[in-house]
């Protein structure tokens, strides 16, 4: 709408397009004319100003906003034989997701696992019961205590959604990527494997396998993935993505 009232010589305010796509950016987001472009990775900038001709000044790698919420936990211990924290997104198919939580709790009986289930919630609620009266295991329709959640919790077991990568990376918790949407999350999962970030996983057996792994020699594969969450400097995006405006229109 902007591009077209523009074209018209109608005035219109400064904007720009922020693109919430990792390294598999599809065309649909270049398709505007907008004359600010602000990509969530160097890869990605670079990409697009070669694909498509853009300047530095109009392809900013400015990062992908989250809420000041999201933050690292101050006093978050490495996981190990007495304390393990994960929150679980229940994207994949019924059969799958049942495997994972059981498969998960069973192994690992410090875990303490927090199911964001959509509208599988009560059906969850009802098979995992035991676990629920336990304390062990919390399932919820959505929420609005994700940030602290993860300021809780040593991993994230879930889709490669743009949105809950970057949360993580804020929170510097390390992901484990058991579902991916054809297209663009696929390029998010690649940005977190060249991180250093996280792990794919594509089966619970998988999954288990991987958490294992990282509890061993005093979670020292933990510690590694967080490190890498530190190391990539994917937080802070909002500010940049400001600044980045204000540099663009004299703002």
């Amino acid at each position: 709408m902007l591009d077209e009232l523009k074209r018209r010589g109608e005035s219109t305010p400064p904007y720009a397009v922020l693109v919430t796509d990792a390294i598999e950016i599809s065309r649909p987001w270049m398709r505007s004319r907008c004359p600010l472009v602000l990509l969530p990775d160097a890869f990605s900038c670079n990409m697009v100003r070669a694909r498509y001709g853009l300047g530095e000044d109009n392809a900013v790698a400015a990062g992908f906003p989250v809420r000041e919420a999201f933050v690292p936990s101050a006093d978050r211990l490495p996981p190990g034989a007495d304390y393990l924290r994960i929150v679980y997104g229940a994207y994949r198919q019924t059969g799958g997701v049942l495997a994972d939580i059981r498969g998960l709790l069973d192994t690992f009986p410090q875990l303490r696992l927090s199911v964001i289930a959509g509208r599988r919630y009560r059906m969850l609620q009802r098979y995992f019961a035991a676990y629920c009266e336990a304390g062990r295991l919390e399932v919820f329709a959505s929420t609005t205590r994700m940030a602290e959640l993860l300021a809780q919790s040593h991993f994230y077991v879930g889709k490669a959604g743009a949105a809950t990568l970057f949360e993580c990376y804020a929170a510097h918790v390390p992901v484990l990527v058991n579902f991916t949407l054809p297209g663009q999350e696929r390029g998010n999962l690649d940005l977190l494997l060249q991180d250093g970030a996280g792990c794919h996983v594509e089966s619970t057996a998988h999954l288990i396998a991987t958490v294992q792994g990282m509890l061993r020699s005093g979670a020292r594969g933990w510690l590694l993935l967080h490190a890498a969450m530190l190391q990539a400097g994917r937080s802070g995006s909002a500010a940049r993505i400001a600044q980045a405006v204000r540099q663009k229109y004299g703002i």
